[in-house]
């Protein structure tokens, strides 16, 4: 399976932001069958646009393999803004192998779906000071780093940390149930 790519720049030309936090959660679903592929992007994609995400598709690859099946690969990177110093970035890698489209009679109806091996990952990290209001000087880079250390380190791992896992899970839930999983439900669903 392959990685996630870099995500997108949002330096201003001055020093980069100080990264909050590395990749602090990390899901992953697997899943082999029948599944509709279009509808799948359209309810990953609304749902996440619905929570205020902003989404960029940052790599695709497609190929066809001898016998008419496909591999896909593509990763998405959505990010928000917390506050004026947070920011909640979510990265959602999909690879599909041996996907072939299959004609279904569902209620009487035909339907294109396709058939095969799906794997998604979601992964989150925070990002501080992405206004990037402390990275015009030295002292200013050392200001922030004793805020993140020392005074907002609570709140970012009580809040911060536990809103974006708990919408992460609520996304996961999302999948499943637009996958018709048995395992669909979240104990979690309406923390946040």
């Amino acid at each position: 399976m392959e990685g996630f790519t870099q995500k997108p720049s949002f330096d201003k030309g001055q020093v980069s932001s100080h990264k909050l936090t590395d990749i602090f959660f990390n899901q992953s679903l697997r899943y082999k069958g029948i599944f509709d592929l279009p509808e799948l992007y359209r309810i990953i994609h609304s749902w996440l646009v619905s929570k205020g995400f902003e989404v960029h598709e940052s790599k695709y690859k497609s190929i066809v393999l001898p016998g008419g099946a496909k591999e896909r690969s593509f990763d998405w990177f959505a990010f928000k803004k917390g506050n004026e110093f947070v920011m909640v970035h979510m990265m959602i890698h999909f690879q599909f192998q041996d996907v072939q489209q299959i004609e279904v009679v569902e209620n009487g109806e035909k339907k294109m779906l396709n058939k095969g091996l799906m794997f998604i990952r979601v992964a989150q990290e925070l990002d501080q000071d992405w206004s990037e209001r402390f990275a015009y000087s030295k002292l200013h880079k050392v200001i922030l780093r004793f805020m993140a250390d020392f005074m907002w380190q609570k709140k970012v791992e009580t809040y911060w940390e536990d809103k974006a896992r708990f919408k992460a899970y609520e996304l996961m839930n999302v999948i499943k149930e637009a996958m018709e999983f048995m395992t669909k439900g979240n104990e979690h669903y309406d923390v946040w």
